[in-house]
């Protein structure tokens, strides 16, 4: 009897777990199947093409660039100071900020600038621009040391030629000084020069910035900074009195901005205004002048002693005198220079 009832129980049990049993079978199967026919997809299929690894990033050869808000410095017109061009240069990885800086000055101011003018002649090439420290050494071709542009082929049989020379190389370097100090990248820079890029820079003497110097053993050394020749808002209302006591109104033309909205007359109808006008400065002091928080506008105190023509003398005292930054550099509306001469 125990084994009839052992037997009949398992039959039971056979009866309950057959059916999931079979679920898990069919499962396994199907699972097993997928697998296999995955693995023979992959096999049959058409290899992909491999991409070869890129180690640039590595060695710091990849394309990459950045952009840098720089402040250039350029010859003003024709005077014997430097105007401001701000730039934003497109650096690449295989360049450096101040090689960047230096390309440009030689390159010259953009079309934008027009009151700037370039001091480097045609042909020179920037060889080397390297950093040391505290110093930046630049080597350029020697190019830099042959004509001006602009001048005769018998230039250096003139006096007035040779003076220009002299003049625009001490502001070619004080363009590379200032740019390459501004915001302290450096504190100072040799200039050199070289034939090619495959010879040993070499100093140049100091008698091609220096026309009193007659010791040609006597090099340009590591230049720091210098702001005596920069357009600052004392320099440009200075460099207008100057032109009004002398009246050389063409200097003063080189400093006039037009109204907002408006347009200067031309040289030859200014010059023909200030003649009819008739006003003399008989004497001026000028303060250094303060600069507007937004840096659009600046203001200088004036005192003069004015004679008219028509009007007989009159003083100016303590008058604050309002300069307007235009194409980044300090300069009057021809309204602020009327204002001071048609006195009540």
């Amino acid at each position: 009897m125990k084994k009839i009832v052992v037997c009949v129980l398992l039959a039971l049990m056979l009866c309950f777990f057959a059916e999931p049993l079979a679920q898990v079978c069919e499962s396994l199967m199907t699972t097993v199947s997928a697998g296999l026919n995955r693995s023979l997809r992959e096999e049959t299929a058409a290899p992909e093409a491999t991409q070869e690894p890129d180690f640039s990033h590595l060695l710091g050869t990849e394309p990459s660039s950045d952009t840098m808000d720089v402040t250039l410095y350029y010859r003003y017109r024709q005077t014997e100071l430097l105007g401001a061009q701000s730039a934003v240069l497109d650096i690449t990885r295989d360049q450096t900020v101040a090689r960047s800086i230096v390309d440009q000055l030689v390159a010259g101011p953009d079309a934008l600038h027009g009151q700037l003018t370039a001091l480097f002649p045609q042909g020179t090439q920037v060889l080397s621009v390297t950093g040391e420290g505290a110093t930046a050494f630049v080597t350029l071709s020697r190019a830099f040391l042959g004509a001006p542009d602009g001048a005769p082929q018998d230039w250096e049989d003139q006096e007035s030629w040779q003076e220009e020379a002299t003049l625009r190389r001490n502001l070619a370097v004080q363009s590379l000084v200032l740019s390459l100090t501004e915001g302290g990248r450096y504190q100072r820079v040799q200039l050199m020069v070289a034939q090619t890029d495959d010879d040993a820079p070499e100093r140049i003497p100091l008698y091609c910035f220096d026309r009193t110097q007659t010791n040609l053993s006597v090099v340009l050394g590591a230049c720091s900074r210098d702001e005596a020749v920069l357009l600052t808002p004392h320099r440009a209302m200075t460099m207008i009195l100057e032109g009004w006591q002398a009246r050389n109104w063409a200097q003063v033309y080189q400093l006039l901005t037009p109204e907002k909205g408006g347009q200067l007359p031309t040289l030859s109808d200014f010059e023909a205004q200030m003649r009819r006008a008739d006003v003399s400065l008989l004497d001026y002091t000028v303060s250094q002048g303060t600069v507007s928080l937004d840096g659009r506008t600046a203001t200088v105190v004036l005192n003069a002693s004015l004679r008219s023509t028509a009007g007989g003398d009159a003083e100016i005292v303590r008058e604050s005198v309002a300069l307007v930054r235009a194409a980044d550099n300090w300069a009057m509306t021809p309204s602020t220079l009327e204002s001071l001469m048609i006195r009540d």
